[in-house]
């Protein structure tokens, strides 16, 4: 099988380079075009499998900040992250032992965080339990759980900064 490349034709030498010219300008314009298309399809799935929002209240600029955190947790760490708000009760999904699930149902007062062995283990059971006490479970009385949220996932990512500084400087 042979591949028929397009000739390039000009009454003159420079009237051909500008076709040329003109031409890959083209090509390289509808390479560009997919490559950004396809980086907007990959962060519109990251951002649909990170943050499930049955409420619709998390702003757009809310769930970019999540999908912000499951990006660093995932480079870093290499772990997963889902975050799921419902309007009603809640069934936890099948997670693997990589995943990181933070549950609200906002109407009905309801929080679970699960966390990975590895990271349950190196947060520990006090912090973990008070993410929830401190954070979520008063926010829904409030009204204010996405900051919440946010909130949460800053302290998440402190507290494993600070314990991977202690591991580095021993």
């Amino acid at each position: 099988m042979r591949i028929n490349i397009p000739r390039v034709h000009g009454s003159t030498p420079k009237e051909k380079l500008v076709r040329t010219l003109a031409l890959i300008l083209v090509f390289a314009a509808v390479i560009w075009a997919f490559m950004k298309n396809n980086e907007h399809v990959v962060e519109v799935l990251n951002q649909a499998s990170a943050v499930y929002d049955e409420t619709g209240v998390l702003t757009k600029d809310q769930k970019k900040m999540i999908v912000s955190f499951t990006g660093a947790l995932r480079d870093k760490w290499g772990m997963e992250c889902r975050i799921q708000v419902y309007g009603g009760d809640f069934v936890v999904p099948d997670l693997d032992d990589k995943t990181m699930y933070m549950g609200l149902a906002p109407a009905i007062g309801v929080a679970e965080l699960r966390f990975p062995p590895l990271m349950r283990k190196a947060l520990g059971p006090q912090f973990i339990e008070s993410l929830k006490t401190t954070f979520l479970l008063p926010s829904f009385e409030a009204g204010d759980w996405p900051m919440a949220i946010q909130e949460v996932l800053v302290e998440i990512l402190k507290k494993l900064d600070s314990l991977n500084k202690e591991n580095s400087s021993e």
